[in-house]
């Protein structure tokens, strides 16, 4: 892998996943990992089928856990694992990633990668605390507290919040 693009929080939002996946191929990203909360609030609706079937054409691309709007019946909408937490390995680095209901910034996992991401709070961030990075895409659909709809993009030497439209927000060093 030599690109990672991280999304969260699609809420069903067919125009933004596609917004989203163009993002992903202008980005050359190598994986696609998401966050979670790919359908509404609870509840399976049409539009919720409609991002299955364009996330499962694209499966082997994706890395994903599952958010709290997630239902037990979305681990048989995908034809990828949809753990609540998962560590990645990028580049000799470890990526520990999750929705943000359970774990997030201010409870961090026992043991958590060099990089930690998680949605969940649809507020975009990224912030060096110590030697750890901890980053949040925001959400491609829902924004809060005047944030963009955006996404994160890791590459061998920089971790990048975007703007859904590709404008830099934030760009951390994540060798040093």
């Amino acid at each position: 892998m030599k690109k990672l693009m991280c999304i969260s929080d699609i809420h069903g939002n067919i125009d933004c996943l596609k917004k989203a996946l163009d993002r992903f191929s202008q980005e050359k990203a190598d994986k696609l990992i998401i966050l979670g909360d790919f359908s509404g609030y609870g509840f399976l609706s049409s539009s919720d089928f409609e991002v299955a079937e364009i996330l499962n054409n694209m499966a082997g691309s994706i890395i994903a856990v599952k958010g709290n709007c997630d239902s037990q019946r979305a681990d048989d909408l995908f034809n990828f694992a949809l753990p609540y937490t998962r560590d990645i390995s990028f580049n000799n680095i470890t990526i520990t990633i999750t929705h943000g209901h359970i774990y997030n910034r201010n409870n961090l996992p026992e043991s958590c990668g060099k990089i930690f991401i998680s949605g969940h709070s649809h507020i975009g961030s990224l912030e060096k605390i110590g030697k750890n990075i901890i980053a949040n895409p925001g959400s491609i659909s829902k924004p809060r507290g005047g944030t963009k709809k955006s996404y994160i993009i890791i590459d061998d030497t920089y971790i990048v919040l975007k703007s859904l439209e590709g404008d830099i927000i934030k760009k951390i060093n994540i060798l040093d």
